[in-house]
């Protein structure tokens, strides 16, 4: 029985002009009036996720968090490039190598999908 992989992709708001990820600037903010510990929070957010997964399946889902401008493999993954675009907004979900969802965290339709998944498996 394989892990359902849930990968949370993020480019937290950092000081303009310190951005890491190559875009020569930073513009990877938050809307304007958007809560900021929503900015601060998402690494929790995320284990939060993996708490409530584990709990919804047992030992059957795995959850990381990257924030791809700290990390070392930051510069050379796909999703930096896709941030730094703007082309989706932070963070980026991944489930099972497959971009599911992006701008936010949505726990229960996260949940759902992993259900689904491991659904499909038992067939």
């Amino acid at each position: 029985m394989e892990k359902v992989e849930v990968i949370i992709y993020d480019a937290p708001a950092v000081t303009a002009g310190s951005c890491a990820c190559g875009c020569g600037g930073h513009h990877h903010d938050r809307q304007e009036g958007a809560d900021p510990l929503t900015v601060v929070n998402m690494e929790f957010q995320a284990r939060a996720l993996g708490l409530t997964l584990e709990a919804a399946f047992p030992g059957r889902v795995r959850v990381e968090y990257i924030n791809v401008l700290k990390d070392p493999r930051g510069p050379r993954l796909p999703q930096t490039a896709l941030l730094c675009s703007q082309a989706y907004p932070s963070p980026l979900v991944y489930i099972n190598g497959a971009g599911r969802f992006a701008g936010a965290l949505p726990v229960e339709r996260i949940r759902e999908e992993v259900g689904k998944i491991l659904e499909g498996e038992k067939d």
